[in-house]
């Protein structure tokens, strides 16, 4: 579970290397967002990850399988994070990555390419969890 959350931290952390390195205000913006939405997300994650191991003693995503269905609330909150995390629609990452995709569009082409599966491996590690 903490590799799965990592793995997401890396992929954010390379979108605001694009929007820093790019020079461009509306890079430097969305980085900004990228930065705050991950803050919150990848924070509240790590927590969920913690939560799972207390009640269980194990961190493999197999042995906290169905622990979710003992507590709506906290099936909540997961989801929630995790959506976060992929970039659904009411989060800071939605914003700040729809900026990253039209300053790499500004920037390559290949960049856009390159950045739009960067984002589809992203969701699937979130939606894996």
């Amino acid at each position: 579970l903490k590799c799965l959350v990592a793995y997401s931290s890396v992929g954010h952390m390379s979108l605001v290397m694009l929007g820093c390195l790019s020079n461009i205000s509306m890079g430097v913006k969305g980085a900004l967002f990228i930065m705050v939405g991950h803050g919150l997300c990848s924070s509240g994650m790590f927590s969920l990850v913690n939560v799972f191991y207390n009640h269980s003693g194990y961190r493999n995503l197999y042995m906290n399988k169905g622990f979710l269905m003992k507590s709506p609330v906290l099936c909540l909150v997961g989801f929630l994070l995790c959506s976060s995390n992929m970039a659904a629609p009411p989060s800071l990452n939605l914003f700040g990555e729809v900026l990253m995709f039209v300053c790499s569009y500004l920037i390559s082409f290949c960049f856009l390419v390159l950045l739009m599966v960067m984002t589809i491996i992203s969701a699937v590690y979130s939606l894996h969890l």
